[in-house]
C-alpha cells in the first residue's frame, strides 16, 4: 500500500494543509510555491493557568441546595425545575488550546515567477510533508518534518545551485507581546535576533478564552490575567549546517538569504508551562533560552543525523502495524491525487478502492503518533493542530466521548506509548477533582465533568446559562479511566496497575459511592442523572435532560467496578469490599418496551430519535462485558432506531458497535458515509465525511472521527474482549481480501491475519499467527474463526506461532 497523500497545487484552506508533528509541536504545511505558510502549534500552548478554575468560585452550600432541589423535582417529575436547579451549580468554561506562530517563507525569484508542476505530498511512513514545483524552468522542492528525539521542526528548501532569487523567512503570531514590553514583530508580539540567520519571537498567551459556542460575549479573548509566556526560535543554515550569510535587509523580524542550494530552517518552541495541571514558571525569555538550546543542539548534532533519528523514531511506532487492502481496479488509480481518489470513492463506493480505507487507517495512526507522545499533553479535539484563537469547542478535552475515542486505537494498533500523556492528564484531573469532590459535594475521591483542559479543570461548565444535558455530568472520571484500563489489559506492567491505575480507580469509585442515593425501593441510584447531550420527552411533550439512572451512568459504574476487581486480583491486592460491591445492587440495564436499550431507567421517549450520541451503548463498546442474546438484540435495535447517518465521530462509534455485533451488512451501509467528501459542505449540522486532507468532519474537523475509525476497523478484524481471540469477526464484503499485521489483542498478543474472499458467511481465513508481546501473554489462548476453535500455546515472548485449525 502506498501510504502517501498527494495533491496538486498549494492548500487553499486549513483543511487542505498537511499535518506533521512530534507530539510536542505540530505544523500545518500549506505548500505554497512563492509564498508558503507553516502554521506552528506548541502542544503546551493553552490560555489561562491553573488559577483560572478558581475564578468566581461556586458556593458549596448553593451547590448542595441545588442538588437537593433537583432531586426533589425529579422525584415529582418536574424536569424543567430539576434542570433549572442544576444551572445553579454551573461554574464557567475550560480554557482553550491556542495557535502559536506562523512560519512564513517567501521566495522572490529573479525571473517572472512562473510556477508549474506544483505537487504536495504527505509521506506517512517518514512523517514528511513535501512540495515540488518548477520555478522559471528550475526544479525546487521542500520537505517539512518534526523530530521527537530532538524536539525541533525542520523546513528544508532545495533550490538549484545556480540560485533563483532570495528567500525571506519570518515569524508571525496572533498572540501578544510579553508584559515586560519586549518589542518587535508587529503590534502583537516581541521579537529579537540572537545571531546571524536567527529569529526569535517572544509571546504572551491569552489569560482567558471563551468558547465560540457561547456566542457574542464582551472581550471573548482576554489578556489581563495570569497566563503562559513562550517563544519560537529559528535559525537558517545550509546543507552543512552552517548559518547562511544573511542579506543586509535581514533584521529582528526577518531573515533573508539567497535562494540557492539547500536552505534549512530549524525551529523550536517553548512555553512556561510545566506539565498537565501544574502552575507555569518562568518568562518568555526563559522559554526562548530553552527553544534556542534545542535549536543549538540539533544543529550541533547535524541535521542529517537528526533526520535519520527522526525517521527511525517515527518508524519504531508507525511500522508496527500494517493494513493491506486492494488498491482498486481503475487503470488510472496510481496517478490520482488523494482528493480525486476520495471524490471517486464518494461517488462510486469504497468497493471500487478499498485501499483508501487502509490509507485512512494508516493516517489515523499517524495523526495519533504526531499528536500524543511522552512528555506532551494528550491529543485535543483537533489533535495538536489549531489556527484559531477561539477554536471550535475550545479544541479542549471533551470527556463525554471524544477524548476517550481518541485513544481507542492506541492499544489495538500497537501505539501504547501514545497513552502516556493521557495518563498524566488524568492524574492531574484527579488531583483537581479531589478538591472539587470535597468542596462542592462533600465527597471523598475525585470527580470530573463534561470538559477538561491542560490545567485539569473539573467543575460543571456553563456559566449558569447552559443545558444540563451536557453541562452537568459527574461521571467523567469513570469514562476517562476506560482507556487507562485498556492500557493495562493490553500489556502494561503490574507496576502501572498497582502504582498508577488502581489508586485512580479507587478514588473515582469512592466518589461514586458518596454520589449514589438510596431510593424508596431501597436500591442505590444515580440522581440527578444525564445522558450526555441527549434529551427525553416528558409527559407534557417537552424535552427533558435530567432524570434518574441513565444507562451510561450504570454501565460506567459496572465497567469500572469490574475492572477494579479484576486488576486487584491480577496484582494480588484485596479491593475495598464496599467499592468492589458498588455495582451489585444497581438497577440492571434491560431492553425497553421498544426492544432498544433505554437511555434512562424510566424508558422515556426520545426527543431526538436520531441523536449522534449512543451513550446508552457504552457497555457494548468499548465495554468488554459479554452481551447475552437479548442485550445484543437491544443494542442492534438502538442503533437501528438512531439511524446510520451522523457526525464523523458518531459514525466511527456506530461502526465499532456494529463490528462488535458482527453486523457486516450495517458496516457496509456506514462506510460510504465515512468517505463522503466535505467539499462545498457547510461546517454546521450533523453530516460526517472527510475534508480534502482526510481530516474527519464533525463538522467542523474533530480528530476523534479519524481515530475512532481506526479502532472500528481493528474491531472488524480481531476481537479479544470475550476471553478469547476472534479472528475476522466482522469483515465487510467491500474489503474483498487483504491482510493485517501487528494488531494487538488482550492480554498483549500481536496478531497477523490474511484473508481471502469475503462473502455473506464472512471472510475466508488464509493464514494467521500470534506472538506474545510480554510474559503476561504466555500460555494457552482460545482462538476462533467461522465457528471453529483451536487452542494456541505461546511459550516464548516474540516468537510467532501459527494458528492452525483442523481441516473440516
Amino acid at each position: 500500500m502506498s501510504a502517501v497523500l498527494r495533491y496538486r497545487g498549494p492548500a487553499t484552506t486549513w483543511t487542505d494543509a498537511l499535518p506533521v508533528g512530534n507530539g510536542l509541536l505540530g505544523a500545518m504545511c500549506h505548500g505554497g510555491a512563492l509564498a508558503d505558510r507553516v502554521g506552528v502549534n506548541d502542544g503546551s500552548a493553552w490560555s489561562g493557568t491553573v488559577e483560572t478554575e478558581h475564578v468566581d468560585p461556586l458556593d458549596p452550600q448553593t451547590v448542595r441546595a441545588a442538588l437537593a432541589d433537583s432531586r426533589a423535582a425529579i422525584a415529582e417529575q418536574r424536569f424543567d425545575d430539576a434542570a433549572d436547579a442544576l444551572r445553579r451549580v454551573q461554574h464557567r468554561h475550560t480554557q482553550a488550546y491556542v495557535p502559536f506562530v506562523d512560519l512564513l517563507v517567501t521566495t522572490t525569484p529573479d525571473g517572472d515567477g512562473s510556477v508549474q508542476d506544483h505537487e504536495r505530498t504527505l509521506e506517512l511512513p517518514t512523517a514528511t510533508a513535501t512540495t515540488s514545483f518548477v520555478l522559471d524552468g528550475q526544479p525546487v522542492r521542500t520537505a517539512t518534518w518534526a523530530s521527537w528525539p530532538h524536539r525541533v521542526l525542520v523546513h528544508e528548501l532545495v533550490f538549484p545551485d545556480s540560485g533563483v532569487g532570495t528567500v525571506d523567512v519570518s515569524l508571525e503570531t496572533l498572540l501578544h507581546a510579553p508584559l515586560d514590553g519586549s518589542s518587535g514583530a508587529g503590534a502583537a508580539a516581541g521579537a529579537a535576533a540572537s545571531g546571524p540567520g536567527d529569529a526569535v519571537l517572544l509571546v504572551r498567551l491569552p489569560s482567558d478564552v471563551w468558547p465560540p459556542h457561547d456566542g457574542d460575549v464582551p472581550d471573548p479573548v482576554r489578556w489581563d490575567g495570569p497566563a503562559l509566556e513562550g517563544a519560537a526560535v529559528l535559525r537558517v543554515v545550509d546543507e552543512h549546517d552552517r548559518p547562511l550569510t544573511t542579506d543586509a535587509a535581514s533584521g529582528p523580524e526577518r531573515v533573508r538569504v539567497p535562494a540557492r542550494g539547500t536552505v534549512r530552517i530549524v525551529l523550536a518552541t517553548a512555553t512556561t508551562a510545566q506539565g498537565a495541571g501544574r502552575a507555569p514558571s518562568g518568562t518568555a525569555a526563559d522559554a526562548a533560552s530553552v527553544a534556542a538550546g534545542l535549536v543549538d543542539t540539533a544543529i550541533a548534532t547535524g541535521i542529517d543525523r537528526v533526520r535519520d533519528e527522526q525517521r527511525a523514531d517515527h518508524a519504531t511506532l508507525y511500522d508496527r502495524f500494517t493494513l493491506t487492502l486492494p488498491e482498486g481496479d481503475h487503470a488510472d488509480h496510481a496517478t490520482l491525487m488523494t482528493d480525486e481518489r476520495l471524490a471517486r470513492v464518494a461517488a462510486d463506493g469504497i468497493a471500487t478502492d478499498p485501499g483508501l480505507a487502509a490509507l485512512l487507517v494508516a493516517y489515523g495512526r499517524y495523526l495519533l503518533i504526531c499528536s500524543s507522545r511522552p512528555g506532551g499533553l494528550p491529543a485535543t479535539l483537533q489533535g495538536i493542530w489549531n489556527a484559531a484563537l477561539r477554536p471550535p469547542w475550545s479544541a479542549n478535552y471533551t470527556t463525554n466521548v471524544n477524548l476517550e475515542m481518541a485513544y481507542w486505537p492506541a492499544e489495538v494498533t500497537a501505539l501504547p506509548e501514545t497513552v502516556e500523556p493521557l495518563v498524566t492528564l488524568v492524574q492531574a484531573v484527579a488531583r483537581s477533582g479531589e478538591q472539587t469532590a470535597a468542596r462542592l459535594y462533600d465527597a471523598p475521591g475525585w470527580v470530573a465533568h463534561h470538559n477538561t483542559d491542560a490545567w485539569g479543570y473539573t467543575q460543571p461548565i456553563g456559566e449558569g446559562q447552559h443545558d444540563p444535558a451536557y453541562a452537568f455530568w459527574p461521571m467523567g472520571a469513570l469514562w476517562l479511566l476506560d482507556p487507562l484500563i485498556a492500557h493495562a489489559d493490553h500489556g502494561a506492567d503490574d507496576a502501572y496497575v498497582t502504582d498508577v491505575l488502581l489508586p485512580l480507580v479507587a478514588g473515582a469509585l469512592a466518589f461514586v459511592d458518596a454520589w449514589l442515593v438510596t431510593g424508596d425501593d431501597g436500591l442505590p441510584h444515580t440522581v440527578p442523572s444525564t445522558s450526555p447531550e441527549n434529551h427525553f420527552v416528558t409527559a407534557t411533550g417537552a424535552p427533558g435532560s435530567v432524570d434518574t439512572d441513565s444507562a451510561m451512568d450504570l454501565a460506567l459504574i459496572g465497567m469500572t467496578v469490574s475492572a477494579y476487581r479484576r486488576l486487584s486480583d491480577r496484582v494480588g491486592l484485596v479491593p475495598d469490599p464496599r467499592l468492589a460491591a458498588l455495582a451489585d445492587a444497581l438497577p440492571p440495564i434491560e431492553p425497553g418496551t421498544d426492544g432498544a436499550v433505554p437511555e434512562w431507567r424510566a424508558d422515556r421517549g426520545h426527543a431526538e430519535p436520531g441523536h449522534r450520541h449512543v451513550s446508552s451503548l457504552v457497555a457494548a463498546y468499548p465495554g468488554t462485558e459479554p452481551l447475552d442474546e437479548s442485550m445484543a438484540a437491544a443494542v442492534a435495535r438502538t442503533l437501528d432506531a438512531r439511524g446510520d447517518d451522523s457526525t464523523g465521530w458518531s459514525l466511527a462509534w456506530k461502526l465499532a458497535l456494529r463490528a462488535r455485533l458482527g453486523d457486516t451488512a450495517a458496516i457496509g451501509r456506514l462506510l460510504p458515509l465515512v468517505f463522503r467528501t466535505m467539499d462545498g459542505v457547510d461546517d454546521e449540522g450533523q453530516r460526517g465525511g472527510l475534508y480534502r486532507n482526510l481530516f474527519a468532519a464533525h463538522p467542523p474537523f474533530q480528530i476523534d472521527g479519524n481515530l475512532g475509525v481506526v479502532a472500528a476497523v481493528a474491531e472488524m478484524l480481531v476481537q479479544s474482549h470475550r476471553g478469547r481471540l476472534d479472528l475476522l469477526p466482522a469483515v465487510p464484503e467491500v474489503f474483498a481480501h487483504g491482510s493485517v499485521r501487528g494488531l494487538v489483542a488482550r492480554p498483549g498478543i500481536d496478531v497477523d491475519v490474511t484473508w481471502g474472499a469475503v462473502g455473506h458467511d464472512g471472510a475466508e481465513l488464509v493464514e494467521a499467527g500470534l506472538r506474545a508481546r510480554t510474559p503476561r501473554a504466555l500460555g494457552s489462548h482460545v482462538v476462533r474463526h467461522g465457528g471453529r476453535e483451536v487452542l494456541v500455546r505461546l511459550d516464548e515472548v516474540g516468537v510467532r506461532v501459527p494458528v492452525l485449525f483442523d481441516a473440516d
